[in-house]
């Protein structure tokens, strides 16, 4: 790794904090911008884009497990960007069907994303994108990848929603073909309360999984223990850094 210090020392971690006007959302929206050790001697880096940014960092302790296991010698070196939540609107936001769903693509295909690579050395073609969601998120990053296969196709996928309406509006998409995702659920996920209802994401996990499948997709689907929380999704996150690593183009 570059510029990485001895096994033992604990390497210096570096998270900046924007703030950036969505013209499609019409409001601010908090942008974290995890930059790895050594930065930016191995520059462009491989970036991977978080819905709930700000809980990616908080509750799934991202930057640290990124950090640690670069350390080790176990992740290449990548920029993590967490695109924070409108909370009051999430569903809105991240639902295929919500209110201002088509916005909020717009707001991270045509706003965040080009403003990310002006200013940070990144990667700027889709073998050096990531996209990572949990839950809705999850469901809002494969949504974005339909729309934009030519931006984003790499995709990690924590307890995705996939309700009833979700995998029918997956069976309407033409194709998945150009999609590779790393795909998680909990055994004890068939029973999950939302806002929005009781839905079993357990099954929907299998459902969705099968029918990237059949399109060709490129997909690695795991069950583990657990429920549909962030101890959960940060134990996870693990294997989900080295799917990315070993899917670097």
């Amino acid at each position: 790794m570059d510029n990485m210090p001895p096994a033992g020392v604990r390497p210096r971690r570096i998270i900046e904090t924007h703030t950036l006007y969505s013209v499609h959302l019409q409001e601010d929206r908090t942008i974290k911008v995890f930059l790895p050790p050594g930065y930016p001697q191995a520059a462009p880096y491989a970036v991977l884009y978080c819905h709930d940014g700000n809980e990616f960092f908080t509750h799934g302790r991202i930057a640290t497990i990124a950090t640690e296991r670069m350390q080790a010698g176990a992740l290449q070196p990548l920029v993590i960007v967490g695109m924070a939540v409108n909370l009051a609107r999430r569903t809105d936001d991240y639902a295929v069907d919500g209110v201002r769903h088509e916005a909020y693509v717009r707001f991270v295909a045509e706003e965040c994303r080009p403003w990310v690579e002006t200013r940070y050395a990144v990667r700027r073609d889709p073998a050096g994108r990531f996209m990572a969601g949990v839950s809705l998120g999850a469901l809002a990053s494969v949504s974005i990848h339909a729309r934009h296969p030519d931006l984003w196709r790499k995709l990690l996928l924590f307890s995705g929603a996939f309700t009833p309406d979700a995998v029918r509006w997956l069976e309407r998409m033409p194709s998945f073909s150009e999609m590779a995702a790393y795909m998680v659920v909990g055994d004890e996920e068939t029973r999950v309360e939302t806002q929005s209802g009781v839905f079993d994401f357990y099954h929907g996990h299998f459902l969705a999984r099968d029918l990237f499948l059949s399109h060709g997709a490129d997909i690695d689907a795991r069950v583990a223990p657990g429920k549909h929380v962030w101890g959960f999704w940060q134990r996870q996150l693990p294997e989900a850094l080295d799917w990315l690593d070993r899917h670097r183009g």
